[in-house]
């Protein structure tokens, strides 16, 4: 067995614990004594090498400099509060459509309401699932404009407030990203 690449250099630097065992490996093993001389002549040619001293100092990238980030602008500050004003305001009118739309539930157990809400969840997705564009209910163009007709429009006022909050949403993170650049 031949001794590996970190012996040799702990055997060079005085580290080692097993300095007997490797001098008597040494002695019998001309490979491992050839890999020494080698790493022994390596080192004292890297020795001889003259110093140099650095043009550019390598420490100024690790340096941590402390400073105070910048304050946020108050365009932000403003698109942030009005924002979570939307929000609030859309959960506000929300909430009383959302509990015409679950039946009072009575829970005696926590899986009984998981259970009872999921089948809620499922009835309600089934129900959007229903909804259904019909050629008829497309609006017709014809060459008059005393033709064109729209159909009659069913929406709720539930959809309408979540539809607006998702438009005031997605326009004021447009603001927001724009001017990020």
């Amino acid at each position: 067995m031949h001794l590996t690449d970190e012996q040799l250099n702990e055997y060079l630097d005085n580290e080692t614990n097993e300095r007997v065992q490797i001098e008597t490996h040494l002695s019998s093993c001309g490979e491992c004594a050839a890999r020494l001389s080698t790493l022994q002549a390596l080192f004292t040619e890297l020795d001889s090498l003259p110093e140099v001293a650095l043009t550019k100092s390598l420490a100024a990238p690790f340096l941590t400099t402390r400073s105070l980030p910048a304050p946020l602008p108050k365009f932000l500050t403003l698109t942030v509060i009005l924002q979570a004003a939307f929000a609030l305001t859309a959960i506000i009118i929300a909430v009383p459509f959302v509990a015409n739309l679950l039946p009072a539930i009575e829970i005696s157990s926590l899986m009984e309401g998981i259970t009872q809400l999921q089948s809620q969840w499922i009835n309600l997705l089934d129900q959007l699932s229903t909804f259904n564009l019909q050629p008829s209910n497309l609006p017709t163009f014809n060459l008059q404009p005393s033709n064109f007709q729209l159909p009659p429009l069913e929406i709720s006022s539930l959809l309408m407030a979540l539809a607006g909050v998702s438009v005031l949403w997605i326009l004021g993170n447009g603001v927001f990203l724009r001017n990020q650049r």
